[in-house]
């Protein structure tokens, strides 16, 4: 009897614990436990190359060479990958980074669909600045996320085999 009432106890624990954020799990009485989670998305692209300026007053989207983590296969046979079309709806966090060329500053823009969300800027030196941004964006199925600089004609990135620009995203849970 202690052993079948422990049993029922840590099934219906981790059942309760999946209410309330955690990934659901399902038991059997021999502990056999399944995951009834929501899909995983998580990647980071990273770029080797520097990037402007560009004789253009354009926003000119930033393009990636690198796949570093490609959890959930939003980027799986896409070259040169720049911008992220969301197949899950969810909250997802977004990171970014770059260094500025010298003598030149950066001003990089998260978009999504077309509309600004927010920007770093790195400042001009006689050597590279670095920035960084980070956002929690609600997107439903079919919108998309991406990097542009803003006025390439002014700002530019640095990078090289250090893959210093770099973009990141991750599902925090679905809605």
């Amino acid at each position: 009897m202690a052993v079948w009432t422990i049993a029922v106890l840590l099934t219906v624990f981790q059942v309760t614990s999946g209410d309330i954020g955690g990934p659901t799990m399902i038991c059997t009485p021999t502990m056999i436990c399944t995951s009834t989670s929501s899909p995983r998305v998580a990647f980071t692209l990273t770029r080797s190359s520097d990037l402007g300026p560009v004789s253009s007053t354009a926003d000119l989207t930033v393009t990636f060479d690198h796949v570093l983590t490609d959890v959930g296969g939003s980027f799986t046979d896409v070259t040169n990958p720049s911008v992220f079309n969301c197949q899950h709806p969810g909250v997802y966090q977004f990171s970014f980074s770059a260094l500025s060329q010298r003598e030149r500053s950066a001003f990089m823009q998260l978009m999504k669909n077309g509309q600004f969300q927010l920007a770093m800027w790195a400042g001009q030196s006689s050597s590279s600045g670095s920035g960084s941004n980070t956002a929690v964006l609600e997107l439903e199925q079919g919108d998309r996320v991406w990097l542009a600089i803003g006025s390439p004609d002014r700002y530019a990135l640095h990078s090289n085999n250090h893959r210093y620009i770099s973009f990141t995203g991750v599902l925090l849970y679905s809605t």
